[in-house]
């Protein structure tokens, strides 16, 4: 058995107008409240605007407090013993309070999520996310920063004053550093985190946009690639 049929396949099925969605790439504005029944499963999307959708009722379902608490019994871990089809590969920060599955309202199977300080793109984290689109077929690929994000806080800093850190974390922000080239030098500090936030998952969308596999899926409509920034504050997501 191939590592496709050990995971799943999806139905081929066209893709709508992501506009349509109100959620397409390059916005700024938070998620739409969106509601959903609570006591109704939902299925496995099979286009990328029901894959955003399904995110967004999640997300709006975590902030008002009326999560679904789906896909997390025995019985629901028992369907996954043989494969799993995730409809959503999540590249987001290793942040102890940016759990995603949690976020998004989402359980087990439903979110190949890869996580990393500063949501960075390497090697090994360009092919586990290659690997989500190309072998499990997932349907959007989000990279999602926070605010007050401790990486690209580091970045700033040693961009600015020449902070120094041990060795393998110098490594790891040279790897944001080239995202701020645009970002102000001048106002509140919390401003230009805010920007440099930003920046970065601009930078790690680009990047993940020139892997052949990843550009190609793009092109058929098979994936849609979305960058996001997670409020500490309010818990909501918002596009960018």
């Amino acid at each position: 058995m191939n590592m496709k049929q050990q995971s799943g396949t999806h139905t081929r099925r066209s893709f709508h107008q992501f506009l349509l969605t109100g959620l397409g790439f390059g916005m700024t504005t938070p998620f739409a409240a969106t509601t959903v029944n609570a006591a109704e499963p939902e299925q496995c999307p099979q286009t990328c605007e029901e894959a955003v959708n399904r995110l967004l009722r999640g997300n709006q379902r975590f902030v008002t407090g009326n999560r679904n608490h789906q896909h997390i019994d025995k019985e629901w871990r028992a369907r996954l013993t043989d494969g799993q089809q995730p409809f959503a590969t999540i590249l987001g920060c290793s942040d102890s309070r940016v759990p995603p599955e949690i976020l998004f309202d989402q359980g087990f199977g439903d979110l190949f999520v890869v996580r990393v300080a500063g949501n960075i793109i390497d090697v090994d984290i360009a092919g586990s996310v290659e690997y989500g689109v190309d072998h499990l077929e997932t349907r959007v690929v989000v990279v999602m920063g926070h605010e007050g994000c401790g990486a690209v806080t580091a970045a700033v800093q040693a961009k600015e004053i020449h902070s120094e850190e041990p060795n393998e974390i110098r490594a790891l922000v040279a790897k944001i550093t080239p995202a701020l080239n645009d970002v102000a030098k001048e106002g509140e500090f919390q401003t230009r985190l805010a920007s440099a936030v930003e920046a970065n998952v601009r930078h790690s969308v680009q990047q993940l946009k020139t892997i052949p596999a990843i550009a190609k899926a793009v092109l058929e409509q098979r994936t849609q690639i979305l960058g996001c920034v997670y409020d500490l504050d309010t818990g909501r997501v918002r596009t960018l």
